[in-house]
């Protein structure tokens, strides 16, 4: 990752972008959401806690804290005062916040029986207020200026704290939460603070619930600025950043230069890290806790050092790229431990949206045109030609992030290619999703390669629904759809992915196939919607599919020639057939399985026997249809034509399946592919490999005359 943000850093330094530089361990507050707010309590003169109010997100957006996993300073984390569990009680607490019934004082005072402070939360809180407090007092020094004088009067405020009855932090709190609620005011964020609302199934302390806080001056007007303010957030950045230049460490006696080749002063502390969007990430670091690591004798940052300059230029190069301004440009969430980013080495003023040709998010995926595949390709590349020569970036940097567990996280997957080859691998992603035959699922849509993952692992039952076990299948990572995008494939890895997509996905075309060919008509709104959904989803599995055919080199108009496809169309043709005799015959009686769907499974392990017994099945279809054809029928879906139309397709098949076929005949992965695109592929049309008859033929021998029965 080092190597990749110092090109980041290269490119914005030639393009004299300035990113803001935060100190280490001064770091982003929590997002604020309806469930998650962020509250500020406001501290008087004379130490009280004088009031508490919920701060806007925006506002919080632009706040930091000092601090790590012990303690922070001003803003940190704290449980309720109280836990409530009594399913009564919750209810009347909810109904009391929604204002549907009104407040009981007495009532309320008469919960606050389980104190949901412990042992660790009470430490917690006491180094937030002591401990960090005078490490940053430490840091900054004595200020003149009214910030320094704004943060040092607050220091003093919150040092004033103690852990006993009636003068800790927890005891003001909750007077002024009780002095609030007599006056009827905030009475909802009064009581996020109070209670809990816990789950009696689990311990209570595993039980306790967070809150943000940020401590601030009732009376800052005199400082200028609060301490919940962009100015103020600033100011003490630059504090603490003048700290650490001035706290330089010795030059290394072993390296005199980093790994980019500048004069290297040990630092002295872990590499920084980083907040991302879902997870924080640290640079690098060789865990000294893995005795693996001990091998290259050298450990932590000591085994690839970094100068000061240079952390902080790759720091601040990862912190612009991810910032949420460039969320669709530079990076794009996954999923919710995997981001990936990408980025030009040299930086444009309109910059392509160079993430989004891998994925669009979850803002783009509400039904917008603009965010299909084939429309961000087609602009993606478009910009990167119009491009004069010496704006055309040289190479375009790709990697992705996944957190591995709570401390760790790592690149799974780096590339680094030429515009003009991710245009080439933009438009072969096109081509190969393109690679099959029309269908009746509607229109087509090209899968984004962060896409092919879920397609993939989704695991289909026979009756179209998905099997969700507790744990997901992941026998295909989400970046392995970029490697499917960037990367020339060997035989054996696309035969790994086609052998698991076809494993999984064999009760989905079976079912959709069996009600698409049935003409099965909706009962509702819901039913349609989900009908709709798995055609779509069935859609994508066949550009799947088509993509690692194309892949292979194997191409529509080559393989719709096939045995194995055209066996997918002889069960299709006989599904069609079966329909229009219940239609007619049965009226409409269509029963839930058709002929050719039932055999689907079997076809693709033993096409000879399954072909044979179809025959058997088909027989009586056959022998009506031979009679129906003369009827002259134009009843609509009863039309006699059809049965014509199906007659002469089945022959066609059949002369060209079974000369070809022998009782060893099987199927191998790419050869099943096509039999699954064949059983959902559209008829072909008139001079295609099977001939549609001329519908004014009345000779009987027609649909009769070989191997059709």
């Amino acid at each position: 990752m080092l190597n990749e943000l110092y090109s980041l850093s290269t490119a914005m330094k030639s393009k004299g972008i300035s990113a803001k530089e935060w100190h280490r361990e001064y770091k982003s507050l929590p997002k604020v959401t309806a469930k998650s707010p962020c509250i500020r309590i406001w501290l008087a003169q004379d130490g009280s806690i004088c009031g508490l109010e919920s701060i806007s997100a925006e506002l919080a957006q632009s706040l930091r804290k000092y601090g790590n996993n012990q303690g922070t300073f001003p803003a940190f984390n704290i449980a309720p005062l109280y836990r409530i569990t009594e399913e009564e009680q919750l209810t009347e607490l909810e109904q009391i916040e929604k204002g549907t019934i009104p407040l009981d004082l007495d009532k309320i005072k008469s919960w606050c029986v389980h104190d949901n402070w412990k042992g660790s939360i009470v430490k917690k809180v006491d180094r937030s207020l002591h401990t960090i407090p005078q490490t940053l007092s430490g840091l900054i020094g004595n200020q003149e200026q009214p910030e320094g004088r704004l943060i040092s009067k607050l220091i003093q405020l919150a040092s004033g704290f103690r852990n006993e009855p009636d003068k800790s932090f927890k005891s003001a709190l909750e007077k002024c939460v009780f002095a609030k609620l007599q006056k009827q005011e905030d009475i909802g964020t009064l009581l996020t603070v109070l209670f809990h609302k816990g789950n009696p199934k689990k311990e209570h302390n595993d039980d306790t619930g967070s809150i943000s806080v940020v401590l601030d001056l009732f009376d800052w007007q005199q400082y200028g600025y609060p301490v919940t303010s962009q100015h103020f957030t600033e100011w003490l950045n630059d504090m603490l950043l003048k700290s650490s230049s001035r706290s330089a460490s010795q030059p290394s006696k072993d390296v005199e230069r980093d790994a980019f080749g500048i004069p290297f002063i040990n630092p002295d502390e872990p590499m920084p890290s980083v907040k991302l969007s879902g997870f924080e990430v640290t640079l690098r670091s060789m865990f000294n806790g893995q005795p693996c690591q001990y091998r290259y004798e050298q450990i932590d940052d000591g085994s690839y050092p970094i100068a000061m300059e240079n952390r902080s230029l790759i720091k601040k190069s990862l912190e612009w790229a991810a910032d949420l301004e460039r969320e669709g440009i530079t990076w794009r969430k996954i999923d919710k431990s995997e981001i990936v980013f990408a980025y030009p080495s040299k930086l444009l003023e309109i910059s392509p949206k160079f993430v989004s040709i891998f994925g669009s998010g979850q803002a783009e995926n509400s039904a917008r045109a603009e965010a299909r595949f084939e429309n961000i390709a087609k602009d993606f590349i478009r910009t990167l030609r119009g491009l004069l020569p010496e704006e055309t970036p040289k190479f375009i940097q790709i990697f992705t992030i996944r957190k591995l567990d709570k401390a760790r996280s790592k690149v799974i997957f780096t590339r680094n290619c030429s515009p003009d080859q991710l245009i080439q691998a933009a438009e072969d992603w096109q081509a190969g999703c393109g690679n099959i035959p029309e269908t009746e699922l509607g229109k087509r849509e090209t899968p984004f390669p962060l896409q092919v993952a879920r397609i993939v692992n989704n695991v289909w039952k026979q009756n179209g629904e998905l099997a969700q076990g507790q744990t997901a299948v992941e026998r295909m990572k989400y970046y392995q759809g970029m490697e499917l995008l960037l990367d020339p494939m060997q035989e054996n890895m696309i035969g790994n992915y086609l052998h698991v997509t076809l494993t999984h996905s064999s009760g989905l075309v079976s079912y959709i196939g069996n009600w698409v060919h049935g003409g099965s008509s909706c009962k509702s709104k819901t039913e349609e919607k989900a009908l709709e959904k798995l055609k779509n989803e069935a859609a994508l599995l066949l550009d799947v599919l088509g993509l690692l055919l194309y892949k292979r080199g194997e191409r529509k108009e080559k393989y719709m020639e096939n045995m194995a496809y055209l066996v997918g169309q002889l069960l299709k043709i006989s599904d069609e057939l079966h329909t229009l005799y219940c239609k007619v015959v049965r009226g409409g009686d269509v029963p839930p399985q058709l002929a050719g769907s039932a055999l689907f499974a079997a076809a693709g392990e033993r096409p000879y026997q399954t072909i044979a017994q179809l025959s058997l099945r088909m027989n009586p279809y056959i022998t009506w249809a031979k009679h129906y054809r003369f009827k002259n029928i134009s009843t609509k879906d009863e039309e006699s034509w059809r049965a014509r139309w199906y007659l002469n397709l089945y022959e066609d098949a059949a002369n060209k399946l079974l000369p070809a076929m022998t009782d060893s005949t099987r199927f191998n992965d790419f050869e099943k592919a096509q039999l699954f695109i064949g059983y959902l592929a559209s008829f072909p049309r008139r001079g295609s490999s099977v001939t549609v008859a001329d519908e004014s033929d009345n000779d009987n021998n027609v649909g009769g005359a070989n191997y059709e029965q």
